[in-house]
């Protein structure tokens, strides 16, 4: 099941969960950045390739560095091992700079 046909079937769900992402993802004691580039993390850890590019876009359109997403990418490989940083080829354009 996708996203689109959940939020097509049940749309006050939908709803509720991007207002839920909307109240996270704001500054507070982390800035929004801060925030991103823990979900680029985490988008490893989870092997989710749609969040990994939809957070990696957020954060450079926030102003991070490629360094900054390697860095944030190594953190996550040295928690849960080299499988975090080998399984798609996103990365290489992510850290390459073309994403």
């Amino acid at each position: 099941m996708t996203l689109a046909l959940i939020a097509k079937q049940q749309p006050s769900a939908i709803n509720k969960l991007f207002a839920l992402k909307n109240e996270i993802f704001k500054e507070g004691a982390l800035s929004v950045k801060d925030k991103e580039l823990i979900a680029i993390s985490l988008s490893l850890v989870m092997k989710c390739e749609t969040c990994l590019e939809t957070h990696a876009q957020a954060a450079k359109q926030l102003g991070a560095t490629i360094d900054e997403i390697r860095e944030a990418m190594l953190v996550a490989m040295y928690l849960v091992g080299p499988s975090a940083m080998i399984w798609t080829p996103v990365i290489d354009e992510i850290l390459g700079g073309k994403l």
